[in-house]
């Protein structure tokens, strides 16, 4: 079949024929311009929002991580915050029934909301657990929390609209750059356990749009009390009245309770609506199976918010093809709806990250006896501690990052510091994560962080 080319009258040297005469002598030889194109080129091409897209800290370090393993390197791996399927399993009837689902066909598209069942069974497990009642008209599934996370913000931000989060965070200013939004972090201390104060949300309600808050938060591994919680909501309450009158849009709650299954002995998860109903109208839950069932590749999250404001949140996941699949809906549908199942599940789940916690808390109490400058704010949820490395004087070092290499390169100890989360200062604080490591793996590595720092 001739090119659309060839058209040109014969004998006429075309820039289309030029075109394809070059592409095809690229295509034999393997050369050609554009398997060569630089940075500059690449950035003229791209859009603003492209150019300016970072790549996670994180998951930039966990390569690093992965590298020096590879290489036969001694190293604890306290960096992502995922699960080791060795360490963590997700439940067997979840895999299961994933299978089963597959043997029955289900290999359609599922509805771009999720399939109704899970969607109801979802909205009752919110309901039993958290006193969030929005029906299964208002529960969304996105493949993962990532897409109805991006969701709940391109459903209220405009461009330049205030996104307020505090800091440390996971990601957040990220998605100020996706949304073209205006950053608002609200800087937090140690004092506060790493969590925004009613008083310091309201130095800037006048400016936020959106307002994201995540409890059990990461990187912290601390929660919101129901009285903390309970202040911030009068906040925007009362800011809403105020911009109700002057016809303005509200402010808006996007709530991140992926880790919420998992809380430290004496510690209990609130939702935003336990301690103040009238916040619901205002909020947006973020969920997901990532963390709660320990399936972080798995991919399945959810939205619940008032069903009157889900159909734009349907359309765009459904533009965007994040959905789960649908034998891996039916899995979920089926086990969420035992309820004394997933109790059961998360119940066991739990004292496995509290052992975890347990013997990291006490090599690091053993390092501070030592009279090295280590600390860390006691674990309420998640998988996260925070840890100071007050190691500044003792290397002989000014930075979080010289204190970070140094962790990985003498001890094999791979942390993240704070720096990642969009806590600029270099304060020594970094998150550990239990979630890929043993028992052993801890003490092994706490008696090394020991030794080195003893020489």
């Amino acid at each position: 079949m001739r090119s659309k080319c060839s058209v040109i009258p014969h004998g006429q040297d075309s820039l289309c024929s030029i075109l394809e005469r070059y592409l095809w002598s690229s295509l034999k030889t393997g050369s050609g311009r554009g398997r060569a194109m630089d940075a500059e080129k690449a950035s003229w091409c791209l859009s603003e929002m492209a150019n300016g897209m970072e790549r996670s800290r994180i998951l930039s370090i966990a390569a690093d991580v992965r590298a020096l393993i590879a290489e036969g390197r001694e190293i604890t791996a306290f960096t992502v915050g995922d699960f080791s399927p060795a360490q963590f399993s997700v439940p067997d009837e979840i895999i299961e029934e994933t299978i089963e689902a597959f043997s029955q066909r289900e290999t359609n598209y599922p509805p771009a909301a999720g399939l109704p069942e899970v969607r109801t069974s979802l909205a009752e497990w919110m309901s039993h657990r958290y006193g969030v009642d929005v029906g299964a008209e208002g529960i969304i599934l996105g493949s993962g929390a990532r897409p109805v996370l991006y969701a709940s913000f391109r459903l209220f931000l405009e461009p330049g609209d205030g996104l307020a989060y505090g800091v440390p965070a996971w990601n957040n200013h990220y998605y100020v750059h996706l949304n073209d939004a205006k950053k608002i972090p609200i800087k937090t201390s140690a004092e506060n356990r790493f969590l925004p104060t009613a008083e310091q949300i309201f130095e800037v309600i006048g400016d936020i749009r959106v307002l994201i808050l995540n409890s059990p938060l990461n990187p912290t591994g601390t929660c919101f009390s129901s009285t903390e919680l309970q202040a911030i909501c009068e906040v925007i309450l009362n800011e809403n009245n105020k911009r109700k009158e002057a016809d303005c849009k509200p402010v808006m709650l996007v709530f991140d309770q992926v880790y919420s299954t998992m809380t430290t002995p004496g510690v209990e998860h609130v939702h935003p609506v336990q301690c103040c109903p009238e916040i619901a109208d205002y909020t947006v839950t973020l969920d997901a199976i990532s963390k709660s069932l320990t399936a972080t590749g798995l991919r399945l999250g959810w939205m619940a918010i008032p069903a009157a404001m889900a159909p734009p949140v349907i359309a765009l996941i459904g533009h965007m093809g994040a959905w789960p699949t649908r034998p891996l809906q039916k899995a979920v549908a089926s086990f969420y709806s035992d309820h004394s199942k997933v109790e059961s599940y998360v119940s066991q789940l739990n004292q496995g990250i509290q052992c975890r916690m347990e013997a990291l808390m006490a090599g690091l109490d053993k390092v501070q006896a030592a009279g090295h400058a280590v600390d860390y704010v006691p674990p309420q949820g998640g998988i996260y501690l925070s840890t100071r490395f007050n190691l500044f004087e003792q290397l002989g070092v000014s930075t979080n990052e010289q204190i970070r290499q140094w962790l990985l390169q003498v001890p094999g100890i791979a942390v993240v510091p704070f720096q990642a989360f969009g806590l600029e200062d270099d304060s020594g604080w970094f998150r550990i994560s239990v979630g890929a490591v043993s028992v052993e793996d801890i003490e092994f590595a706490m008696q090394r962080l020991l030794t080195s720092l003893s020489h």
